[in-house]
């Protein structure tokens, strides 16, 4: 077995681009180096072959961008659509993607965005300001999981083909960041016409566009959808008007599911696949000696965090001296271990990498305590509480496994966990988001590369309310937030970030875990197959040897 090591992100690798608003890269550089519907492609993996079998635990509920919310949905969505500004791998800010150029004007409340002159879409139409417009006001009009992106985003101006003004409603330090997001691509509003697309103010109703987008693909990007079965496979064809200058080694992709990292493994001994992206710190050990095979080991920005619902129809979880029990009864260490080598435990919402993050959790774990504040609660005897958990697994480490670790390590303060499984398209998503879990384990990754994406745990935004922190719980941290959503000095808003973070570590109802290692495995003749926080895996940078 080849292995590559790539080191846990410097602070350097994220620093903020001042001059941008914008975010930085989340993983570092390995440093070695349509509309139209088709057939599948090819599904045998042979070396030299220039059509690639990929092995994936899918975790995929649309691939509408506008709705899109799912981490791998940005492995497709990437392959298939542009957005204005994306990240490259090894970059620590936004480059430009359909945009040429922009600028803000001086009090921050516009931003003139130019666009490329030569783009076109799969179907030939070309790419123009109204397909901008219409892709990102429908994304806001949609009002679905993504549309918070738009938040900051009044309208969208078109004063001719390719120039893009948008009217903010405050100050937006991550709007460049943010529109490298999956769900800002750009669609093709000219072949959407007819499909049920609109970005009219009734769009979350109007709307009946999404089958048509989990059909085909209606994108710019090197690749076109021909095949989407969310429990099978996606099939991925070369678009033979892709636009850009650079175009991707292989011809096809294959996208298999496969939510077993042993199955992965077997698979890429045998050949069946090229690449294995869920392999976990068992599992790579087993192919030592395989020279054919290449693992790359990677840090990410996925991090897993218990959630225990401040709603108190939820019972005993909401109680905080019941929270600050289980704080101090989770073996941190046990769970690191787990996770495997470059696992880490950041102390609150904000994840190692980020320069503004306040460090690592070193607390020793405490279970007399821990009782005793369950006892100061009323629960002296012990409780049980129900534990609904998700089948998904986080980059290759199953959530249910981690549901066992946690059951075991607070049924020694008294705390009976009543785990029970439920798929995430079989109801946990919705529950999950519409706040009706009381207690459980989740992961997360930014949805843009700057850590103000970080903000949805805070109470009344996105994460907060699904674990019941509304706004009025802390109205002292909402002001907090929304001052720190609107700094555009890097050094002022870190300080925000960081005093959010020292406010948040021990109380409220998050507790981060850990934060997931990668460990990828693909045939050693494949180069730059990296793992990346903002498409799981960038399938345009794939070489073939």
């Amino acid at each position: 077995m080849k292995r590559k090591l790539v080191s846990i992100l410097t602070a350097a690798v994220m620093a903020l681009s001042m001059a941008a608003c914008g975010g930085s890269a989340a993983s570092t550089q390995n440093t070695s180096s349509s509309a139209a519907v088709g057939g599948s492609a090819q599904t045998t993996a042979a070396a030299g072959s220039k059509d690639l079998v990929i092995g994936c635990a899918v975790d995929i509920v649309t691939l509408d961008p506008g709705r899109a919310y799912e981490l791998y949905a940005g492995t497709v969505i990437n392959a298939c659509y542009d957005t204005l500004f994306r990240f490259e791998q090894g970059s620590s800010e936004p480059v430009n993607d359909l945009a040429s150029s922009y600028e803000f004007s001086e009090d921050g409340l516009t931003c003139t965005i130019s666009l490329v002159q030569n783009a076109k879409f799969a179907s030939g139409n070309p790419v123009t300001s109204k397909d901008v417009a219409f892709s990102l006001m429908r994304l806001k009009n949609l009002q679905d999981n993504p549309a918070f992106i738009m938040d900051s985003v009044d309208s969208i101006e078109t004063p001719d083909d390719y120039t893009a003004v948008f009217h903010l409603n405050q100050k937006d330090a991550s709007l460049i960041a943010k529109l490298t997001y999956i769900s800002t691509s750009i669609l093709d509003s000219t072949a959407l016409a007819d499909k049920g697309a609109t970005d009219g103010a009734d769009a979350a109703t109007a709307d009946t566009a999404t089958s048509a987008m989990d059909e085909a693909s209606y994108g710019s990007g090197p690749y076109i959808m021909t095949k989407y079965s969310a429990d099978e496979e996606i099939d991925l064809a070369r678009n033979e008007n892709y636009w850009g200058d650079t175009v991707p080694a292989a011809d096809s992709y294959v996208i298999q599911v496969m939510d077993d990292a042993n199955t992965q493994l077997m698979s890429l001994t045998q050949g069946d696949i090229d690449i294995a992206v869920n392999l976990n710190n068992d599992t790579i050990d087993q192919l030592d000696g395989n020279d054919a095979v290449t693992v790359n080991n990677q840090s990410t920005m996925c991090m897993v965090f218990l959630y225990m619902n401040m709603n108190s129809e939820h019972g005993p979880i909401s109680d905080p001296k019941v929270q600050e029990a289980i704080r101090l009864a989770v073996d941190f260490d046990g769970l690191r271990s787990m996770a495997g080598e470059g696992a880490t435990t950041p102390l609150s919402f904000i994840q190692s990498g980020f320069d503004s993050c306040i460090g690592e959790r070193t607390t020793a774990r405490d279970v007399e305590k821990a009782k005793e504040l369950l006892k100061e609660a009323g629960y002296g005897d012990g409780l049980s509480i129900d534990f609904p958990c998700c089948t998904l697994s986080a980059e290759g480490i199953p959530l249910t496994d981690i549901a066992q670790k946690l059951a075991s390590d607070l049924a020694e303060i008294g705390i009976t966990l009543n785990i029970s499984t439920v798929d995430w398209a079989g109801g946990y998503a919705d529950d999950y988001r519409n706040g009706k879990i009381g207690f459980s384990v989740m992961y997360w990754s930014p949805d843009y590369q700057d850590p103000v994406s970080q903000l949805a745990f805070m109470p009344g935004e996105s994460v907060g309310l699904r674990a019941g922190w509304t706004a009025d719980m802390n109205p002292e941290l909402v002001a907090l937030t929304e001052s720190a959503k609107t700094e555009t000095d890097v050094t002022a808003r870190n300080e925000l970030l960081k005093t959010l973070q020292e406010d948040t570590s021990e109380t409220g109802p998050f507790l981060t875990l850990f934060q997931c290692p990668k460990h990828l495995g693909y045939r050693s003749d494949l180069d730059h197959v990296n793992f990346s926080d903002s498409y799981r895996i960038d399938l345009r940078e794939i070489t073939i040897g």
